[in-house]
């Protein structure tokens, strides 16, 4: 799989929100978009979803302009998960995951036998296949957020996009939901691009980082170009000491830093 954004820019009420995006992302990468609230990242991601259109530039997946796809063949391709995709409504987790199935059914046609084994591989993927006969209303934000990740999964797609899949959950279940992350992608080959303020957990799964700044794509880089105090000072505005641990680094703000 290679996904290619060429000069993308989209623009609300007359201001830029992505402003001249230009990267490319091969297959089975873990890929961090990150910066402050409002500079880009969900429109970005909403991009790449076809939720919405570029206003100039291209994007393209294997080669094909997002234009020229039909959107059930997209869909099988390129999976899309909000930020907040549906209220906690009384619904069995199996019966939620099946719906990721969707594109590969006719009008009005059933999930079939084979499409609940998908829903029940993509539960297992996401360590929880004990979840499955449960219903959402009666489960934790964190096993929420496992069965709409197993959604996704359903379609077994090439590409998946998650908006600040680690918001709103505590320290333990951000670790858990990290390092399940990087399995998916190690186990599948999928590449999975999230939008995420937790820049310490990025960098240590992640492949890649992504720093965006008022639509502009202000840093592209590795985990450890990205944590470095300079860098931060510079994209985050606050000072911070860079502590490595297991070939990573980890950031710990200066008590007393400035900000900008």
């Amino acid at each position: 799989m290679i996904l290619e954004l060429r000069d993308v820019v989209y623009a609300y009420a007359g201001a830029n929100a992505v402003d001249n995006i230009t990267a490319t992302f091969d297959a089975k990468q873990l890929i961090a978009l990150t910066g402050p609230n409002g500079s880009g990242k969900s429109t970005l991601l909403k991009l790449v979803a076809r939720v919405l259109a570029p206003h100039t530039g291209e994007i393209a997946l294997d080669g094909r302009r997002l234009r020229d796809w039909h959107a059930k063949d997209y869909a099988k391709q390129v999976a899309y998960l909000p930020q907040d995709p549906d209220p906690a409504f009384s619904m069995r987790a199996l019966d939620v995951v099946v719906s990721g199935r969707a594109p590969f059914l006719g009008r009005f046609a059933w999930e079939r036998d084979s499409d609940y084994d998908e829903a029940e591989r993509a539960l297992a993927l996401c360590d929880a296949a004990h979840l499955g006969e449960r219903y959402l209303d009666e489960m934790s934000g964190g096993e929420r957020k496992r069965v709409f990740l197993a959604r996704v999964l359903a379609a077994r797609p090439q590409l998946i996009l998650l908006d600040e899949p680690l918001s709103s959950l505590d320290v333990s279940h951000v670790q858990q939901f990290s390092a399940l992350l990087r399995d998916i992608v190690d186990r599948t080959g999928v590449t999975v691009i999230y939008a995420t303020h937790d820049l310490n957990w990025a960098a240590a799964y992640s492949d890649r980082m992504l720093v965006m700044q008022r639509g502009a794509l202000a840093l592209d880089a590795t985990p450890g170009e990205v944590m470095q105090p300079d860098a931060i000072r510079e994209l985050f505005g606050f000072d911070a000491e860079a502590v490595r641990t297991g070939g990573r680094a980890w950031l710990v703000p200066r008590v007393g830093g400035s900000e900008q």
